[in-house]
């Protein structure tokens, strides 16, 4: 019990309801009062440090085993097992679950301005522990899967010798499921946690991955009549890389400067041709960013700088042409399987691009048809998602998270702020829904046949 006899607090007293008798709560039988009890619990205040004493009545109940015997009646706000209101463990655990603090910090912020001053970081991990284990996630699944949108986004996530699985729906932003286990996800893993999701009642249209070579056949066999979405951010992000190598050797092909010779140097206001050199490349080099930028994303200034580069090095404008390309092939006004047909078939057939050697990988990944095929699944619906970065920014979030909650990383404290994440977006009340482009067999159904 609190000591308040050497302490400048705010004292507030609440009454509980106390009848003379009372239902035991283990048990059932009625039970008399024995006493009326004080209880004392720090309550977070702005103002001042602030100690609700409550008054309730204590039972002792005549059907319990010795030692389990007596009961209190206590209000709603007050029932915990530490001296701390509800409200106190509610707003510092949504402190943690909501700003990304650690127990640490949050802790020192129950402390420094809610003037709760004798709460320690261990017990304020406890409370979150407890708030993940009381998440009622079948309740949650239900509700998930009514709302679900048809559209599912699959990831992994590495940490600290652990993986997690994680499923989302990318068009109403809910998390719909995890699976936390130790060491590497195998094809197996996979398939358990989708076949999981199946048993729930989740049967997409259409799936999301990056390019991890898990899910494919997995994902064939769990659910046949769903078509696998390749991320194309993903796929733009590793023909980048691809562009990037070619960038370089084209920057390698400009005229070096030469060694300055020994000896009395040049008179000065005579031009250098070394100097203009240097110029040039550091010129080049200021591009290396700006070829690969979407043309509508350009400032003024950066569009100039790029402008220089390409007159400069005419390799480069090769590689520009090719980037706005392909931007336009996944764009917005590729609005059908058959327009991104003919724009994937006009980048092939460019003499430019094939004759340039250093160009040959990021357009052999064109070339390849069942991957183009998954890379527009989109375009047969009027409304997908043709990325997976959802389900990534929850992964990304999650790490960032763990580099400040140092102490989640026993199983229990993973997967209590697991469950704490998966419910602090709640579900739309008028969620939406996957709508499927009218027509027949697509143009990337009738490329699969002829390959």
């Amino acid at each position: 019990m609190l000591n308040l006899s050497n302490m400048d607090v705010h004292n507030k007293v609440v009454n509980a309801f106390a009848p003379e008798i009372s239902i035991c709560p283990r048990c059932g039988a009625w039970s008399p009062r024995n006493e009326i009890r004080s209880r004392y619990y720090w309550e977070a205040n702005l103002h001042h440090v602030s100690v609700t004493e409550v008054r309730a009545g204590c039972y002792l109940c005549p059907d319990c085993p010795p030692g389990e015997q007596w009961f209190t009646l206590l209000p709603a706000d007050f029932r915990t097992k530490r001296q701390y209101t509800v409200l106190s463990h509610q707003i510092l655990v949504d402190i943690v679950k909501k700003h990304r603090m650690s127990v640490e910090e949050a802790a020192a912020f129950g402390r420094n301005i809610l003037h709760l001053e004798k709460l320690d970081a261990t017990t304020l991990l406890e409370w979150v522990r407890n708030a993940g284990e009381t998440v009622d996630t079948s309740t949650r699944m239900k509700e998930s899967v009514e709302a679900f949108s048809g559209e599912m986004a699959l990831d992994e996530v590495y940490d600290a010798g652990w993986y997690q699985l994680k499923a989302m729906d990318p068009l109403n932003g809910i998390e719909l499921a995890w699976k936390l286990e130790r060491g590497n996800p195998s094809e197996d893993d996979v398939r358990s946690f989708l076949l999981e999701l199946k048993a729930n009642g989740f049967e997409p249209q259409l799936v999301v991955t990056d390019g991890s070579l898990l899910y494919p056949a997995v994902i064939a066999e769990v659910w046949p009549g769903a078509r696998h979405q390749r991320c194309v951010f993903h796929f733009i992000k590793q023909v980048n890389s691809d562009l990037g190598k070619t960038f370089w050797k084209a920057y390698n092909s400009l005229p070096k400067p030469p060694k300055r010779t020994r000896g009395r140097p040049k008179r000065r206001g005579r031009p250098r041709t070394d100097n203009l050199k240097k110029e040039n490349r550091c010129k080049v080099k200021k591009a290396r960013f700006l070829f690969l930028k979407r043309d509508s994303r350009l400032t003024d200034k950066e569009r100039k700088v790029l402008d220089e580069a390409i007159e400069l090095c005419s390799p480069l404008g090769t590689l520009r042409s090719f980037v706005v390309k392909l931007h336009e092939l996944f764009g917005p006004s590729t609005r059908t399987a058959e327009i991104a047909e003919e724009r994937r078939q006009a980048i092939l057939a460019n003499p430019e691009f094939t004759a340039l050697e250093s160009l040959s990988k990021a357009v052999n990944r064109l070339r390849d048809n069942d991957l183009f095929i998954r890379l527009t699944r989109y375009l047969d619906f009027e409304d997908a998602d043709k990325t997976s970065n959802h389900v990534e920014r929850e992964n990304r979030e999650f790490r960032n998270r763990q580099k400040s909650h140092y102490r989640m990383r026993s199983p229990r404290s993973l997967r209590a702020l697991l469950d704490l994440l998966l419910v602090r977006r709640p579900v739309p009340q008028q969620p939406r829904k996957l709508r499927k482009k009218a027509g027949g067999v697509t143009i990337t159904e009738e490329v699969r046949q002829a390959a």
